[in-house]
């Protein structure tokens, strides 16, 4: 009997250190567990500190101020960096909230719009500009898909008039009296085909061009930070700076960008702007057989505001001290707006972004 209890006691006691045991290397397992853990993440935010602190790099070395945002098509998530100052003399930091004037790149709103009263079969690629604009000289052969295509024959430089036009109505007829139309239909850019446009617009629907711009835009798509020039944002938006060494206020016309409707007048942030331009792609405004046909398919030349390429499209806009590059590589997964308040030439301004797309891509 008291053999048996030693047996008993013995093996409880076995079972007891096994226990402990397996409690032991359990406990251990998860603590290495945890550990491992905790150093992949450090490991990915040391990667993400890491490609930050390279894109702050390449816009430093540049001499730029603005703000870049950007999404990696592989994890969508849309990510900023910024540098420089939206206001110097306020030392006003640049952020992912500071506005930008639009410039150039407000084209392909405009587009948009136009292509929307085609779906509602009010316009079509074949109305002639006579139609809204009988006075315009050769108006009987230019239609909507040359005004987009910037292949309608009209020539016009960027003159300013002399005081801020109050007005869409003022600003059309701006253009209609400053514009040239040789009826030759070869490419040759200028904002007075989008301001045509944007008339054309305000004509169809009998309202704003901005009321038609919110209502089809801006709300669906919770834009809350894009604007028209007024005077609040005016003083709200990122000063402009010349480039160089010294920090000297760059010369703006705002005069000049009360004319530019529809092709220029607009305020917004980077993001707002990205989440335009990704609503685009993904057929959120647009269903995919229009969006082809605004773009004839995607062929590599410049259409309805974007200039296409084999694997994705760019924009450029430049005005009044603010540079503007949109750049979407979809074979390398750079999806990148960088607007500027202090920037550099047009050409030195996609060579910058060829850099930043291919360390975001990384």
């Amino acid at each position: 009997m008291r053999k048996a209890k030693i047996i008993l006691l013995t093996a409880a006691l076995i079972f007891l250190g096994i226990l402990i045991c397996w409690g032991a290397t359990n406990k251990t397992s998860k603590k290495n567990q945890i550990r491992d853990t905790v150093r992949i993440h450090k490991r990915r935010n040391e990667h993400k500190r890491n490609k930050e602190q390279e894109l702050q790099d390449v816009l430093k070395k540049n001499k730029v101020w603005g703000t870049l945002v950007y999404q990696n098509g592989k994890s969508h998530k849309i990510k900023s960096v910024s540098v420089g100052y939206a206001n110097y003399e306020k030392r006003i930091k640049n952020s992912s909230s500071t506005k930008y004037m639009l410039a150039s790149l407000q084209k392909s709103y405009t587009a948009t719009m136009i292509q929307m009263l085609i779906d509602q079969k009010k316009l079509s690629m074949n109305t002639k500009l006579s139609q809204f604009y009988p006075s315009i000289r050769y108006s009987n052969k230019i239609t909507i898909r040359n005004l987009l295509d910037h292949t309608s024959g009209i020539q016009m430089g960027e003159p300013a008039p002399k005081t801020m036009l109050t007005n869409d109505s003022s600003a059309v007829m701006w253009a209609i009296n400053h514009l040239k139309s040789t009826g030759r239909m070869q490419w040759n850019y200028t904002n007075a085909n989008y301001i045509l446009l944007a008339g054309i617009i305000t004509k169809v629907t009998n309202q704003s061009y901005m009321s038609v711009l919110s209502e089809n835009i801006l709300k669906p798509l919770k834009l809350r930070n894009t604007a028209e020039l007024d005077s609040n944002t005016i003083n709200s938006a990122a000063k402009t700076y010349n480039f160089g060494n010294n920090v000297t206020l760059h010369a703006m016309s705002y005069d000049l960008a009360s004319s530019e409707l529809g092709c220029g007048n607009l305020y917004t942030t980077p993001s707002d702007y990205l989440k335009f331009v990704s609503a685009l792609e993904d057929n959120s405004l647009l269903s995919i057989s229009s969006l082809n046909e605004l773009s004839r398919n995607h062929e590599t030349a410049y259409s309805a505001g974007f200039y296409y390429f084999s694997n994705g499209q760019r924009a450029d806009g430049i005005d009044n001290g603010y540079y503007n590059f949109y750049y979407d590589d979809k074979s390398e997964h750079a999806n990148m707006i960088l607007m500027l308040n202090k920037g550099v030439s047009d050409s030195q301004g996609r060579a910058m972004i060829q850099e930043l797309g291919n360390i975001i891509a990384s």
